[in-house]
């Protein structure tokens, strides 16, 4: 009898580990059949076969599936990502080379290309277990080498998306025949400012600095696109949105390290061209006596509070005054 009972305990115990198998052998089968239908930008079917596993959260290369099929759905395509656009990663300029991708060309709020481009950055970033994105914490989770191929893909995706952004809010000229292509204030729209700044510190710095087009702060300057009859709640999405794909995309290029492959142009020295540009922002907000950090105390200390968030609801969570003013600061003077 007590041999019976152990003969039964042994096939039990192989029955856990065969499933544990197949489960495993099924995700493999699922990732390959999901690259199969993006191979042909069969969108729909690839989502259908990932689903159908579960989501595999601590599963890098599914993650990264999941992620293009975002990506497929917002018709990003890479290999044409590689031979149009990555070359045009000016660090100099990054705003308007960026608003000169051949993907940039937004008109509407909240698009449905942009609406996918968005989760497939949140897939690649949000899976690493901590509060908001982290790049060392994916390093610690995925092993450096997954980690990086996460990060990689989320950087191509940022890119775009920054560029969907600020074009679209910014009125960058489209035309690549223009001799202002992807500057900000020169297209077909009204406005010279991505934001029409109220709160007294913005205001003083725009009219103060008069970064590129954006001149004046009188309140009506900025984009159509981010006031009334917009809602507060979906604006502050918006700009939001802006914040935490400039964050992230710093948060990758300073931990991770690049392919030594000449095809990423020069995007080796956005980050190095940035930190130093950031080092100006927040210099405007503590050099005495404080020109730009004595207004409306729930816009105080801007830059160096929110130069740090990478997640959207963390961002969300901040008040609409340091958000206004780190457009007004950082992003208008970047953006020219």
């Amino acid at each position: 009898m007590q041999r019976f009972a152990k003969i039964i305990i042994f096939a039990f115990i192989l029955t856990l580990v065969s499933c544990a198998k197949t489960d495993e052998e099924q995700v493999r089968s699922a990732i390959d059949e999901a690259n199969y239908y993006l191979s042909s930008m069969d969108c729909t079917s690839a989502k259908n076969v990932l689903d159908d596993v579960g989501f595999q959260s601590d599963n890098a290369r599914y993650i990264s599936t999941y992620a293009s099929v975002y990506g497929c759905k917002a018709g990003f395509k890479e290999l044409v990502f590689f031979t149009e656009n990555i070359s045009k990663v000016n660090s100099a300029s990054l705003m308007t080379s960026l608003a000169q991708f051949d993907t940039s060309n937004e008109t509407v709020n909240d698009s449905a290309d942009v609406q996918n481009i968005h989760d497939a950055i949140f897939t690649l970033l949000g899976n690493d277990g901590t509060a908001q994105p982290d790049t060392n914490a994916r390093n610690a989770k995925f092993g450096t080498k997954r980690s990086g191929d996460l990060s990689m893909q989320a950087l191509y995706l940022i890119f775009v998306a920054m560029g969907k952004h600020f074009a679209l809010y910014g009125n960058a000229d489209l035309d690549p025949a223009s001799a202002t292509f992807g500057q900000k204030g020169k297209g077909v729209l009204s406005n010279s400012c991505i934001f029409s700044y109220t709160t007294q510190d913005a205001v003083d710095w725009i009219n103060s600095i008069k970064p590129g087009s954006c001149t004046t702060a009188t309140g009506n300057e900025g984009s159509d696109l981010l006031e009334a009859p917009e809602t507060d709640a979906e604006i502050k999405t918006r700009l939001c949105r802006g914040i935490v794909y400039y964050n992230n995309m710093m948060d990758i290029l300073s931990n991770i390290t690049l392919p030594g492959s000449g095809e990423l142009g020069d995007v080796g020295n956005v980050q190095t061209a940035l930190a130093l540009l950031m080092n100006t922002a927040e210099s405007a907000e503590i050099a005495p006596p404080g020109t730009y950090n004595d207004g409306d105390p729930n816009g105080k200390d801007a830059i160096s509070t929110l130069k740090t968030v990478t997640g959207q609801a963390q961002c969300e969570a901040e008040t609409i005054e340091r958000i206004e003013k780190w457009y007004a600061i950082f992003f208008e003077t970047i953006y020219q």
